[in-house]
């Protein structure tokens, strides 16, 4: 189990990757940070992962976040605010599941798994808090 989060961070646009940059909790070695923008799932199983995102938009527009699988975006954990403005707060969450599967090939785990959320929107600015726990 794993919780991290940043405050107060600045989203560029596009292609900002969200930063954790601080642990709050971890147990274990299934979930861990890896730099500040990655989450690596150590060990085969499924995992819920959820992410809180809050902030103001740097200018109007929409606020999308999406998730990534090892490089590939996951539609399942994409959202969108669309029609944001730079006055109103914003509260973005996702929560999806992640399934680090077996290799039958070689009867081992496709682990690590690298997880990150990715501004695929205008910039903001806000916090992030992210909860992954193997669920089994």
């Amino acid at each position: 189990m794993l919780e991290a989060y940043s405050k107060n961070q600045t989203i560029l646009a596009t292609t900002g990757v969200l930063p954790f940059n601080s642990v709050t909790l971890k147990k274990g070695c299934t979930a861990e940070l890896n730099g500040v923008s990655s989450i690596q799932l150590n060990k085969c199983g499924v995992y819920e992962i959820s992410v809180g995102a809050t902030g103001l938009a740097s200018t109007a527009g929409a606020v999308t976040v999406e998730m990534t699988k090892n490089g590939v975006p996951q539609p399942q954990a994409t959202r969108t605010l669309a029609g944001q403005t730079i006055d109103t707060a914003f509260s973005l969450p996702i929560t999806t599941l992640v399934q680090v599967k077996d290799n039958d090939s070689c009867r081992c785990c496709d682990a690590p798994t690298i997880i990150q959320f990715v501004n695929t929107g205008v910039a903001w600015v806000g916090d992030v808090d992210i909860v992954v726990t193997k669920i089994c």
